[in-house]
């Protein structure tokens, strides 16, 4: 499945089930988030689906939102809430080096916050 990803320019796999071989998914530098990882074999019958509804745990994905990952975890952002997200993470992203410039600068968490 991993290889089959990768040649169609996929850039990770979302499950929300285990997977096996992570040895090699990790040499192949393919992104795998999963509940964890199994030995038995899987099948390959029955039929899946493309652009339907789905709910990983207990979070809806519908075609069309975006879903990133990274070692901390995954979102999934509403198609309609695109535009916002990016807006807010690039806030976040700012926000989060300014805190780093002034701790480095010698300010404490509790003067940056407030919390005196």
């Amino acid at each position: 499945m991993g290889t089959a990803a990768q040649v169609r320019q996929l850039e990770g796999l979302v499950i929300d089930g285990c997977v096996r071989d992570a040895a090699e998914l990790d040499e192949m530098g393919f992104p795998i988030f999963c509940r964890g990882l199994c030995i038995h074999g899987t099948t390959k019958f029955g039929k899946g689906t493309i652009n339907e509804p789905i709910v990983i745990g207990d979070v809806p994905v519908q075609a069309g939102d975006i879903v990133v990952g990274d070692r901390d975890g995954v979102v999934v952002v509403p198609q309609a809430r695109i535009a916002e997200a990016i807006e807010m993470s690039a806030e976040r992203e700012e926000f989060e080096e300014d805190v780093r410039v002034q701790l480095k600068a010698g300010k404490t968490s509790l003067e940056i916050f407030g919390w005196e």
